[in-house]
């Protein structure tokens, strides 16, 4: 039946079909944490395969687009939190900003639907199980770069506890995001063409039973013993946060739990633990230093530092017995305003703490702690792979400090906290969120939660973890061998179809 309606190109089966890519969309964030319903996005990719593979150009970029827009006005609904609630955005603006962004993010579903069917009309099979996916991996990776990027919500995330996750050791969270769209189209064509349901079944299977594999096999090696780590998560509601009268209680809080947890080798405060700027604080850090050199400890901490030259001044982390690491990768509107002279009327609008900062440079020292190098990264730069693959296998360890607070009792957080997931599987290594509200946690080299606090409480999360060296060959090819094959295979595909129609 739903193939006779897919064929059928009278205008209420089109208006249908249109709902039906709305709806999916709509579904497609609670296959992703909190809800964690991961198999959906089969049935819902499958069926989107299906949209596209009998659609005309217009239709497929028409039927992505507001595949998109479901799932972004959905999955990112939480942005309206940051502009409305701390922002200061009248409600009106904020709903418009969330619509927009959505709206954009969109564009990206749409442009993989109208490639595969405007220039790649191979044969349904081929469209199914080759063009589609690569185009869908193609115009995700796009998703990633375009105005900095923003790479969240790609499907592989989804699948961090399902066997395709294995495969983020060789191709990353993109790959797995592959071949989750191909596993879909497997179910899509088992669907259509029943003589081919045992076929598209066993493979199916084969590729789940080899990401299975791929996950048992282990690319790193330990690289010291272990070290106890103790993570602060001290609790300071955003509305707090750099309110005058919060400004004492906060620093002694942090340097009471902090002398409280002198056992551990490490001890790690979240994104701007301190509201303040680092020469602000001189004599609180150098107390606290005097601290952990006393006790042989090792702390990171977040705060701002401001350039006496300059004025500007960047979002960072430091070790008060090593080094400093300095946010490379803003998020815009938040940390920066792009398009300054267009978008002005967003500050007369929105009053965003912090938000026209400065990024540090591309190459920094990694930071030793407790006699290992760890690569650190802030708030949401763990989103972006090419990020955290700038520092392993030089890393030991990875750290994530960030403050998710910003919007509130929403699903951000924990979208967040699946992303570093994969990022630690990706890697091959441990890695330590340190947050504000939470999700504060430790992640082990196969993505896999070790210790974990209750989020909006304040809580000191200690564990023991593992420094790693090696490398999972992901780490060796980053995204380039996937993303470069890809357009390869699309380019052959292209090139032989068009010599076939010219003959």
């Amino acid at each position: 039946m739903l193939v006779s309606i897919l064929n059928n190109q009278t205008k209420s089966r089109s208006i249908f079909l249109d709902t039906s890519a709305l709806i999916s969309g709509l579904l497609l964030p609670f296959a992703f944490a909190p809800f964690d319903q991961a198999w959906l996005v089969y049935f819902l990719m499958a069926w989107m395969c299906l949209l596209w593979l009998h659609s005309e150009p217009g239709q497929a970029f028409r039927r992505g687009w507001l595949f998109g827009f479901g799932q972004f006005g959905v999955g990112i609904h939480w942005i309206f939190y940051s502009l409305y609630f701390h922002g200061g955005a009248p409600v009106l603006l904020a709903v418009i900003m969330v619509v927009l962004m959505a709206s954009c993010l969109a564009l990206f579903p749409a442009l993989a639907g109208f490639i595969a069917r405007r220039f790649f009309k191979t044969g349904f099979r081929l469209d199914l199980l080759l063009v589609i996916p690569l185009c869908w991996l193609l115009t995700e990776w796009l998703r990633g770069f375009v105005l900095t990027g923003f790479p969240w919500l790609q499907l592989g995330y989804s699948q961090i506890d399902m066997p395709v996750a294995g495969f983020a050791t060789l191709f990353g969270g993109l790959g797995t995001g592959l071949v989750t769209v191909f596993c879909s189209a497997l179910l899509a064509l088992a669907y259509i063409k029943r003589k081919d349901i045992k076929i598209a079944l066993m493979i199916f299977i084969s590729v789940w039973l080899a990401g299975y594999i791929l996950l048992q096999l282990n690319w790193v090696e330990p690289a010291a013993d272990k070290i106890t780590v103790s993570i602060v998560q001290g609790n300071i509601a955003q509305k707090d946060k750099w309110q005058p009268y919060m400004y004492q209680p906060t620093l002694e809080l942090y340097k009471r739990l902090t002398q409280q947890h002198r056992e551990s080798d490490v001890i790690i405060w979240p994104e701007t633990a301190i509201p303040d700027f680092q020469h602000r604080v001189t004599d609180y850090l150098a107390e606290l230093r005097q601290d952990v050199i006393r006790h042989d400890k090792d702390l990171l901490l977040g705060l701002f530092i401001r350039d006496q030259v300059t004025g500007r001044y960047y979002n960072s982390v430091i070790s008060l017995r090593d080094g400093v690491y300095q946010k490379r990768h803003l998020v815009p509107l938040g940390e920066y305003i792009p398009f300054r002279g267009m978008l002005e009327f967003f500050n007369r609008w929105i009053n965003i703490p912090m938000s026209d900062i400065d990024s540090g440079k591309d190459e920094q020292p990694l930071i030793n702690v407790a006699g290992q190098a760890v690569g650190i990264n802030i708030c949401f730069e763990d989103a972006f792979d090419r990020e955290v693959l700038k520092s392993v296998p030089e890393a030991r360890l990875l750290v994530n400090v960030s403050n998710d607070a910003w919007f509130e009792d929403s699903p951000e957080a924990w979208q967040h906290h699946q992303i570093a997931r994969m990022r630690a599987l990706e890697t091959g290594r441990y890695l330590l969120r340190a947050t504000n509200t939470g999700v504060s946690s430790v992640i082990d080299h196969k993505g896999q939660v070790v210790a974990i606090a209750p989020q909006f409480k304040r809580h000191v999360l200690i564990a023991d973890v593992q420094p790693l060296t090696g490398s999972t060959p992901y780490v060796i090819w980053h995204n380039y061998l996937l993303a470069g094959l890809s357009i390869l295979v699309l380019g052959i595909v292209y090139m032989r179809r068009h010599k076939y129609v010219s003959a």
